[in-house]
């Protein structure tokens, strides 16, 4: 079996995973897509940036990719990682147009095999992602022991034509650079509530209200979702980078609720049309009071853009409205 099926195709081992680091590239980075991809059928070029475990330098990693299924891995690539200010970026271009399964290693060792202090990085939660997709930023880890049963980031987020898209829209609406937003007021938040209803009576007509909470009570106890009305203190940071993508980080102190101090992670690209920007998420994670980071429903967020000097507002229905002012 080749190398690259070897790694792909292995239990590929990581214990316990959460959100390893959240590092940036520079400001101003150039998204992936010029250099020898420029010369090759977009369809097969995988692109993407690779973030390291803080004060790991991932020179030396390389990135691989295996036809699926990766049990066979009929096709493979490997494309040296290629470091800018501490940031791995890679143009991967694979031999024929289909699905692979896409790696970033670092052979901490040097001795061939993944081994525990070895650094790694798996997109699309190790499922195959199709050629000519650009993938959201990867998180590499530092391999420990056991078998990995998750990894963040390297989610596809676009072919070469809505990135382009999406680079033109930034820049005509001159979007790109790093925005922060602070603000206090009632939003609406997502959430369960629990509610004591009366059951109704088996016997003759009309609501039984009474009897007592608990077993055999005339009560039924339910838990139902819906949005409420909540306060909410909220700072977020919204980094755009010149080739359309973006890394959108929100912190909200709630006054009630089970957690209270929550953090979201969104990656993607942007769209835009008329005063209508989208955020085209691609990648979401949330975390409650600093503890395990968990996935969130990836999907378009839309809001009225409106420019404000050199801030922009954000506004949409249940109670969005955000202003961005550069960061310093």
């Amino acid at each position: 079996m080749t190398r690259s099926a070897l790694l792909l195709s292995s239990a590929l081992v990581v214990a316990g995973l959460g959100l390893s680091a959240c590092g940036d590239a520079a400001p101003g980075a150039k998204g992936p897509g010029t250099s020898a991809a420029a010369r090759v059928d977009p369809a097969r070029v995988i692109s993407g940036f690779v973030l390291p475990p803080r004060d790991v330098d991932m020179t030396g990693a390389k990135v691989l990719a295996c036809l699926t299924p990766q049990e066979t891995c009929t096709q493979e690539a490997e494309v040296p990682l290629k470091i800018e200010n501490g940031v791995g970026r890679f143009e991967l271009i694979v031999p024929v147009v289909g699905d692979y399964h896409v790696m970033v290693w670092k052979d901490v060792d040097g001795d061939e095999t993944p081994n525990p202090g070895d650094i790694v990085a798996f997109a699309h939660n190790m499922e195959a992602v199709a050629s000519g997709q650009r993938l959201t930023d990867m998180d590499a880890v530092v391999k420990s022991e056991g078998v990995m049963e998750a990894n963040f980031g390297g989610e596809p987020m676009g072919v070469q034509a809505e990135l382009q898209a999406a680079a033109a829209a930034v820049r005509a609406a001159n979007l790109t650079g790093r925005w922060s937003q602070s603000s206090t007021g009632s939003e609406l938040v997502w959430g369960p509530e629990i509610k004591f209803q009366p059951m109704i009576s088996t016997s003759g007509f009309g609501t039984n209200l009474g009897g007592t909470f608990g077993s055999g009570s005339a009560t039924n106890t339910t838990i139902s979702y819906s949005f409420k009305p909540m306060q909410v203190r909220r700072t977020m940071t919204m980094d755009v980078r010149p080739d359309g993508s973006f890394h959108w980080v929100a912190t909200q102190e709630r006054r009630q609720g089970k957690c209270r101090n929550v953090r979201q992670e969104k990656r993607g690209r942007v769209a835009i049309q008329g005063d209508q920007l989208t955020l085209v998420v691609a990648d979401a994670r949330q975390s409650c009071g600093g503890g395990a980071v968990e996935r969130l429903e990836a999907k378009p967020e839309t809001f009225t853009l409106a420019r404000q000097g050199a801030a922009f507002r954000l506004t949409a229905d249940k109670g969005v409205n955000w202003t961005f002012n550069p960061a310093g």
